[in-house]
């Protein structure tokens, strides 16, 4: 009964297309292999719930509401029952939300395709029924981009010329679309020994790059973090659920600035990557070390405190910080947050342990420092669906992935942590930091000056690198993921508003607006509610920091 209300709704909202709302969408395509296709475990919902402002092209060319899963009305792909969760979910969910505009996506993936596969004229017909169906999608909108994930076939087989052949496909293709400036973005595929990890580096770290800057107006999204699907089975290479929604993200925050004249800018500021330094389980030398070494350069940092550790001061072979202490960072700008009342196994717990041992540390917490945690720091990094439910309400964000950066276990040395700093820039990559402690306790230092040298270098590359607590990077890309902005033309000059949909009471952090065009010589300011706002001007760009809200900004041109 489910699925005949979905097909008669489906029906008539198809229906509802007309002529002039044809035009408007914006068309992307989605190729490749299996792990665009889609590999990731579907949940009852995704097969029925349709993708709000997200449309489909289905299998005689037509527009449909966007059902999971996406690759369905493929004309190359493998069997149906193959079929899963992919990045074109997340992708569309976010570019939707951040510019309104109705998605129209155009799936075509075929697992275990390789590259010669795909050129121009094969027997396979890849390209061909890409193209076909591109064409199909172009009489209801614009193509925007073309998001690619395939090389997994290529890896295995050792294929050589991978980014000659690639160049040759996507500049036949966007002849063949009227269409030569789109974006193209590549994906790399996941780390992990389904074949030699050696080939799937060399691939990732080097073809792919090396790919990206042959093809004009291309580039890719990382794999970093990125887990399969299939814990007990590393020969597999698809991408789990959570990574494919992640891609999705990747995917969605590299189209952004190429196709929007306005939106958020990924990190504060327009840097290009983020560092949270966060230092887990309210040691003494956070307070008597740590913070002062991170207010020297300018840094604040969260602080993962557990309440029944405070309150008895630890011991002499491990300290904790007082009360007082914590209060006093906080009041200078460092976040002290939820580490659990007494860092038990949450996910050994029923549902009201849970509960007590989050709320618990909430109230102690704000009852000594003064200000209630919004984040919260999963215990031995260990959550559950039920865990990440709790320990989420009311907050912008949890814990979920980090970097140990230690000596006594994680044996870090100068040498690594330079590594790991490139990483981060290269990447674009928000880093969350973890470090326990410092004199004593887990993953001491033998060597703390290594550790400051680390916030030396990244003080040295703060015009790149947006330094901040995890509270205020958390909130930040929430913000940007749900909020609407878009611009048009006012008496004055351009109204632009910001339609947030999340609790302002809980999301009230600064995001930078870009604006793109041709600023060199103009004269521009501006405003809220008739007061001024912080103001970057560049040739091509304007910078505005905002809190989204419902008041539009207005900017004036001289």
């Amino acid at each position: 009964m489910k699925k005949i209300i979905l097909s008669l709704l489906t029906f008539f909202t198809t229906l509802c297309v007309s002529a002039e709302e044809a035009d408007q969408f914006d068309v992307y395509l989605l190729i490749g292999q299996s792990n665009m296709a889609g590999r990731g475990e579907l949940e009852a919902n995704d097969t029925t719930d349709i993708i709000e402002g997200v449309w489909l092209l289905d299998s005689v060319g037509k527009p449909v509401p966007a059902v999971a899963p996406l690759n369905k009305f493929s004309t190359v792909r493998k069997d149906i029952k193959l079929q899963g969760y992919n990045p074109g979910v997340e992708f569309s969910r976010i570019m939707h939300k951040r510019n309104g505009r109705p998605v129209l996506l155009v799936v075509n993936a075929r697992g275990g395709s390789h590259i010669r596969q795909w050129q121009p004229g094969g027997r396979s017909g890849y390209f061909d029924e890409a193209v076909r169906r591109t064409r199909q999608a172009q009489e209801f909108g614009n193509l925007r981009a073309i998001l690619w994930h395939q090389g997994e076939t290529d890896i295995q087989k050792k294929t050589p010329d991978y980014a000659n052949m690639f160049h040759t496909m996507i500049s036949s293709l966007r002849k063949e679309l009227d269409s030569d400036s789109t974006p193209v973005i590549l994906g790399q595929t996941g780390r992990w020994n389904w074949a030699d990890l050696n080939d799937i580096d060399r691939f990732n770290d080097s073809v792919i790059p090396m790919t990206a800057k042959l093809v004009p107006n291309a580039s890719y999204v990382t794999n970093q973090r990125l887990k399969r699907r299939y814990k007990d089975n590393e020969r597999d290479p698809h991408f789990g659920r959570e990574a494919q929604q992640e891609l999705g993200k990747r995917y969605a925050d590299a189209v952004t600035p190429l196709v929007d004249s306005v939106y958020i800018a990924k990190f504060r500021g327009d840097r290009q990557a983020a560092i949270s330094f966060t230092f887990d389980d309210g040691d003494e030398d956070h307070a008597t070390l740590v913070a002062p070494e991170l207010e020297k350069r300018g840094f604040r940092g969260t602080f993962w405190v557990i309440a029944s550790i405070t309150d008895n001061g630890g011991d002499a072979k491990r300290p904790r910080a007082k009360w007082s202490q914590l209060r006093k960072m906080a009041q200078n700008g460092h976040e002290i947050s939820n580490h659990s009342f007494s860092h038990g196994k949450l996910v050994l717990m029923n549902r009201e342990q849970i509960e007590r041992e989050v709320a618990m540390n909430d109230s102690a917490i704000e009852h000594n420092v003064g200000i209630k945690p919004v984040t919260f720091c999963y215990p031995f990094n260990a959550t559950t669906p039920l865990v990440k439910e709790i320990a989420s309400r009311g907050r912008v964000g949890t814990r979920l992935y980090q970097t140990a950066v230690g000596q006594e276990h994680n044996k870090s040395t100068i040498e690594s942590l330079d590594k790991w700093l490139k990483n981060v820039m290269t990447t674009g990559d928000w880093s969350v930091t973890m470090t326990h402690g410092i004199n004593n306790g887990y993953d001491k230092w033998n060597e703390p000056e290594i550790l400051w040298e680390l916030l030396d270098k990244v003080k040295c590359h703060e015009d790149s690198i947006w330094v901040d607590t995890f509270k205020e990077i958390a909130a930040y890309q929430e913000e940007r993921d749900n909020t609407t902005i878009s611009m048009k033309s006012a008496d004055r000059g351009i109204l632009i508003t910001t339609d947030c949909r999340l609790d302002k009471q809980l999301f009230n952090v600064p995001v930078t607006i870009v604006v793109k065009g041709d600023w060199s010589g103009k004269v521009v300011k501006a405003s809220r509610s008739g007061e001024f706002l912080p103001l970057t001007v560049s040739p091509d760009r304007i910078l505005i920091e905002v809190i989204p809200s419902d008041e539009p900004v207005m900017l004036t041109i001289g």
